[in-house]
């Protein structure tokens, strides 16, 4: 939708959309328990469960190759059962029994919702939602299946290119080239499942439910957009994608479930030869690459196929890149090129609590990075660094990183907690790798309250 074009999809609010195990769920059993009374979930609607298989060697380089299997599954409910004994809890009962088992702690996604976008299995082609310029762009409390075009495969989009050829009014001043194709690309860029795309508004999703993406979920690319408290199950690349360093609106309280998808690679691998497009292509959970965007109390689980969270801000795609004037977006933003935003009172630079932040985001999923930081560059006087604040990452593989750090000097990391679930694993709770701050530099964090349970290293990598 643009030329100020609208988009208003408002559907009935949600009470729960993700209510927790109170035991473990067998497979081949027909019901499990969850916390809580009266949660507004109803006969007829469906409850995801996470995959929560546990010892998966996910940092062995032939792992995703062979022999795993997803284990993520949809319960259609038959019956609901709230009772009270001692604690409130609510039995649902499926239509038919579990495949899997899943885990005392996890969480059931609800995703019916009063409006249902999908598209059709008959169509040759999948559907995707796109909103650019002004007008108006809310879709609230609907769950859209299906849809994206976009897919994890390296970005060849179609090329146009100008001809001698003009055609338009009698006015000469006023004729326009035509165009033809040069190159009819297989793996077209920018068609996400939902995207505000340079958009002028302040936009809204919330409430929403996002099943299956062969891409993104969720883009907000040079846009304001508000992602609220919503369910995104299934996304390949990213479940939440922020895609060129501007973006300014809050994303919170969103639970997002990963079903294994993605290329399993990092992002430097394409960051050349795709001249910085071709991003989040992994397998993530939310995907940043600027600092400006509150990203707080949101909730992963499943397995993602490279980090749960990341932030990717090398400067050279980023640092001439402006804000947009969209309204809500602080005034002392707009207008202004990354590199002439105003940083910390004191002088250390740009950091992601100065205008946004990274706080209490949680995870217990299987993961190869837990959170992933790259290219935070920071002077030799700053004593803090970007903060992640109250941050509790649990990996349930053999393997993996914590928190993984790349081209970045100093983090304080307040209220964290890194942990692995199974015993013998060989996980890092932080690796570290390239500080660029010459001989004898370490990674800093200062004044940090961080705490490693079950790893088997609490620090390792280049100058950690």
């Amino acid at each position: 939708i643009g030329l100020s074009g609208n988009v208003t999809i408002q559907g009935n609010e949600v009470q729960t959309k993700m209510a927790t195990l109170y035991q473990d769920a067998n497979a081949g059993t027909p019901y499990f328990v969850v916390g809580g009374m009266n949660l507004g979930f109803a006969v007829g609607g469906e409850l995801v469960l996470p995959d929560t298989q546990t010892d998966l060697d996910v940092g062995h380089y032939l792992f995703g190759r062979s022999s795993y299997v997803d284990q993520t599954e949809t319960c259609t409910i038959v019956s609901i059962d709230s009772h009270a004994v001692g604690v409130e809890e609510t039995t649902i009962t499926c239509d038919s029994p579990l495949a899997f088992n899943h885990s005392l702690g996890s969480n059931a996604a609800y995703v019916s919702r009063s409006i249902h976008i999908l598209t059709s299995p008959a169509s040759t082609d999948r559907g995707h939602i796109l909103h650019t310029g002004t007008g108006k762009f809310e879709v609230r409390n609907a769950r859209i299946e299906g849809f994206g075009r976009t897919t994890t495969e390296l970005i060849d989009s179609t090329v146009m290119s100008p001809t001698d050829l003009k055609f338009g009014t009698q006015d000469t001043s006023h004729l326009i080239k035509q165009f033809e194709v040069e190159h009819i690309g297989v793996n077209q860029i920018a068609r996400y499942a939902v995207h505000a795309h340079h958009s002028r508004v302040e936009a809204y999703l919330t409430g929403l439910a996002i099943i299956q993406s062969p891409r993104d979920g969720m883009v907000a690319h040079d846009s304001r957009v508000h992602i609220l408290n919503n369910v995104i199950v299934g996304a390949d690349g990213a479940g939440i994608f922020l895609e060129d360093g501007t973006e300014t609106g809050p994303v919170k309280h969103n639970y997002i479930i990963g079903t294994g998808g993605g290329t399993r690679g990092g992002d430097d691998g394409r960051f050349s030869i795709q001249k910085g497009k071709d991003m989040a292509h992994g397998g993530f959970g939310i995907w940043a690459r600027g600092k400006l965007a509150l990203v707080q109390g949101n909730h992963a689980e499943g397995h993602f196929g490279f980090a749960v969270y990341s932030f990717f801000v090398h400067p050279n795609f980023i640092s001439d890149k402006v804000v947009p004037d969209v309204p809500g977006t602080p005034s002392i933003l707009v207008g202004k090129k990354r590199k002439n935003i105003p940083g910390e009172p004191d002088g250390t630079g740009l950091h992601l609590q100065t205008y946004g932040g990274f706080i209490d985001n949680t995870a217990a999923a299987t993961f190869k990075v837990g959170i992933d930081m790259s290219y935070f560059s920071s002077s030799l006087e700053d004593t803090v660094g970007s903060i992640i604040e109250g941050a509790r990452i649990r990996n349930l593989a053999k393997s993996g990183f914590g928190l993984k750090t790349t081209h970045s000097r100093i983090f304080t990391l307040n209220d964290v907690v890194i942990e692995g679930t199974v015993s013998d694993n060989t996980i890092i709770g932080i690796w570290c790798n390239n500080l660029n701050c010459g001989p004898g530099c370490m990674l800093q964090t200062p004044n940090t309250t961080l705490i490693f349970n079950n790893v088997q290293e609490e620090r390792d990598g280049n100058s950690c």
